[in-house]
């Protein structure tokens, strides 16, 4: 039993750790997933790092090909239209549910994680942008009080995560779309439910296009 649970936990650590790499572009969509190269790199055995790639095919991070193995998915118009709508739709209805049972503390948590994008950008650390972007969003998630709801969305965290590093190489549109963010936030504070599902939607909408847009020129579309 204590093996057992051993082994899973060394194939959730190599999980998390080969799925860093892929949603920071570190190994790219396309590129192979050799075990014995990631066995290496992550100093363990095998085994789990076969375990967690099987996983990482079940969650469309990778995908499996008959005769090549196992290599990092590749990002599709399709994919980045699919999440961006997805993402549109609902993380609007769990702001819209947050802004209606949230406490002025909560607001005020918002805001700081908001300005936590601000100083990021203003510092062009872009990891550290995307750590409060993603927090920005999930805040209001863990608080909107639907779980099922939160559950849709949280399934998206990943290929969002993996999308918002593609945007982040220019630091110029990085401060947009953190203006952007403001935006909403302002919108949060003076409970004004009409213009912060306007600002989350144009918002989603150029991030969309944005990155349509980049991928296309990078001839990766």
């Amino acid at each position: 039993m204590e093996n057992r649970i051993s082994n899973s936990s060394k194939k959730d650590e190599a999980y998390e750790k080969i799925k860093e790499r892929i949603i920071s572009g570190e190994y790219r969509p396309g590129s192979l997933l050799v075990e014995r190269t990631i066995s290496d790199s992550l100093g363990m055995s095998r085994t789990p790092i076969r375990a967690a790639l099987m996983d990482l095919c079940h969650s469309g991070l990778a995908e499996f090909t008959p005769g090549k193995g196992i290599s990092v998915s590749v990002i599709g118009r399709r994919d980045i239209e699919e999440i961006y709508e997805l993402r549109s739709l609902l993380d609007t209805a769990v702001l819209i549910s947050f802004m209606k049972i949230s406490t002025p503390e909560q607001i005020a948590h918002l805001r700081s994680l908001a300005n936590n994008m601000l100083d990021a950008v203003n510092m062009e650390d872009v990891d550290l942008l995307i750590k409060n972007d993603i927090d920005f969003h999930q805040y209001y998630t863990d608080y909107c009080e639907n779980s099922r709801l939160a559950a849709i969305i949280c399934s998206t965290v990943d290929p969002f995560c993996r999308f918002r590093y593609i945007t982040t190489s220019s630091m110029r549109m990085n401060r947009i779309f953190v203006e952007e963010h403001l935006l909403i936030m302002d919108a949060i504070e003076a409970n004004d439910q009409a213009e912060a599902e306007l600002q989350m939607k144009a918002h989603y909408s150029h991030l969309k296009r944005y990155q349509i847009q980049k991928l296309m020129q990078e001839g990766q579309l």
